[in-house]
């Protein structure tokens, strides 16, 4: 039996709307959650800004909630479906990522948290249900922030930002080899599938105080370039045949195709009546099991819509707009009409970015930017596979 689908959990970031109850992981299907509900909440404080307060010091937003099916109301403290703040769990007040401890108090990473819940739920798991767990790490998000320990085994890196970007990275490699540890304590290793993949690219602006980088691809989040949307993945865990294993395939395979996939190996409907009867559009995502298992050679999809905004800030409100499509070995970005059709970040970091000249040349999305109109002329048309985005105008590729 396949460890998937009936009993539902989600660990850490949200980050997928919370106007309403209905947009909360219990009314999306979950029976229990860890986690925050924005983005970029402090590892060691767990803030996300303040509220207003009649004080002169305004009140930190501590973002860290739980919610369990199987607990009581006493247990839960309320009677919300959607949880409640995680009050026992948060950190002493000077917690911070320069003050890990004191005398008396030694502070929790909050990845730490998140791990030990993902780990006590594999190991008190019966083995003859199914489970689906998803762990969405904060890791390595900003704020840029790890534990001292792991910080202190790269200080032969310079760049502050690209230190702790690997010590975070380095973090997350352990939690989850920590994770495949007590699966396979707990005898169900052989009949998981693990899926680890990115959301985007890494943050490459503002003097690269994110501590991304893309290189050899052009661009980061928040573009459209490769740099920006083309992210790694993998598949593991005993349920891949052994003639896939440390395998690299290069098929188009997107990120709303995992849902599509999670519901072909489970053998459940893909629709989404709640969607149909509010009038959205079918679920756009393919199964790609057959693909990935072997079965199938070449991946079922053979195009991507790559998205884009009418927003002229980060996160701004806009409009959806279609920016581009990716069509076999072809890619091609048309900008939003109402920014001059221009595509932010047309720019090649370098092998080693962040580095000490990176404040001298702060990536300014506003001033590296390329028209990408429907004039052929001015278009933005790229062989992926001959040259892809790196060279801009080489010929026979590039900007055709």
């Amino acid at each position: 039996m396949t460890h998937f689908l009936r009993l539902l959990f989600v660990h850490s970031q949200w980050d997928a709307g919370m106007a309403t109850d209905l947009h909360s992981p219990t009314a999306r299907g979950y029976d229990s959650w860890l986690g925050y509900w924005h983005h970029a909440n402090d590892y060691w404080s767990f803030g996300e800004g303040t509220c207003e307060s009649t004080t002169e010091t305004n009140e930190l937003v501590r973002d860290l909630w739980r919610y369990d099916s199987n607990a009581s109301t006493t247990d839960l403290e309320d009677s919300s479906d959607i949880g409640r703040p995680a009050m026992d769990l948060q950190n002493a007040d000077f917690c911070s990522q320069l003050h890990q401890s004191d005398s008396n108090t030694t502070c929790v990473y909050e990845e730490k948290i998140l791990l030990d819940r993902v780990v006590d739920i594999i190991l008190n798991h019966d083995v003859n249900d199914p489970l689906f767990l998803l762990w969405s790490s904060h890791l390595v998000h900003m704020p840029l922030q790890a534990p001292s320990d792991y910080v202190d085994k790269f200080k032969d890196v310079d760049d502050e930002q690209r230190r702790m970007m690997r010590a975070m990275t380095n973090y997350l490699d352990d939690a989850i080899g920590q994770m495949v540890t007590a699966l396979q304590h707990k005898d169900m290793w052989n009949n998981t599938l693990i899926v680890g993949h990115a959301d985007n690219g890494g943050e490459i602006m503002f003097e690269g105080i994110c501590g991304g980088n893309n290189w050899p691809l052009r661009g980061g989040k928040f573009s459209n370039w490769q740099g920006g949307i083309k992210t790694v993945a993998f598949v593991s865990g005993g349920m891949v045949p052994p003639a896939r294993r440390g395998t690299t395939l290069s098929g188009h395979v997107t990120a709303w195709d995992w849902y599509a996939t999670y519901c072909d190996i489970a053998g459940v409907d893909v629709d989404d009546a709640k969607s149909s009867a509010a009038g959205l559009p079918d679920v756009d995502g393919i199964a790609q099991w057959p693909y990935l298992s072997g079965a199938n050679l070449t991946s079922p999809r053979n195009q991507v819509l790559i998205g884009d905004t009418s927003a002229t800030s980060f996160n701004g409100d806009g409009k959806t707009l279609v920016g581009g499509i990716i069509r076999g070995e072809m890619k091609l970005l048309i900008g939003a009409s109402n920014k001059d059709y221009r595509v932010d970040q047309d720019v090649i970091t370098g092998p080693l970015w962040p580095n000490k000249t990176s404040e001298f040349h702060p990536i300014n999305p506003l001033l590296t930017t390329r028209r990408c109109t429907r004039d052929p002329k001015q278009s933005c048309l790229f062989n992926l596979t001959v040259c892809s985005e790196s060279k801009r105008n080489g010929i026979g590729c590039s900007t055709l």
